[in-house]
């Protein structure tokens, strides 16, 4: 089974880069979708403690990248460990959605994707 089976969709990190809007690049292909919220996890051994658990808008993409709304240029820079034995792997999990209900949008609209209640 490879991570992008998963529900909702995990992709695994290979870098974030220090800049005023963080570019992400990932360890294989993606399919998030412009102003699409995803959210990062990334664990203590990977550095840039400060973007753990932080939601970011998809501002730019390519196949294996996106380019998300935070601002990491005082962030720690993220590494990759030497050693990997009892890590977490860094990755990116779908948030909730950017997308302006009154345009058509042929995406979903997700409000928590890791909340399947009934809204009320």
């Amino acid at each position: 089974m490879t991570t992008n089976e998963f529900v909702p969709n995990v992709v695994l990190i290979e870098d974030i880069t220090n800049e005023q809007h963080a570019v992400v690049t990932f360890t294989t292909d993606h399919n998030f979708v412009l102003n699409e919220y995803i959210s990062l996890r990334v664990s203590r051994p990977y550095g840039m403690k400060e973007i753990n658990n932080r939601r970011g808008k998809v501002l730019g993409l390519t196949s294996d990248t996106v380019t998300l709304d935070i601002d990491s240029i005082n962030f720690t820079p993220f590494v990759v460990p030497g050693d990997l034995a009892k890590t977490t792997p860094p990755c990116a999990v779908p948030s909730s959605s950017g997308v302006n209900l009154a345009e058509y949008s042929p995406t979903m609209i997700l409000n928590d994707c890791f909340d399947n209640r009934l809204v009320e």
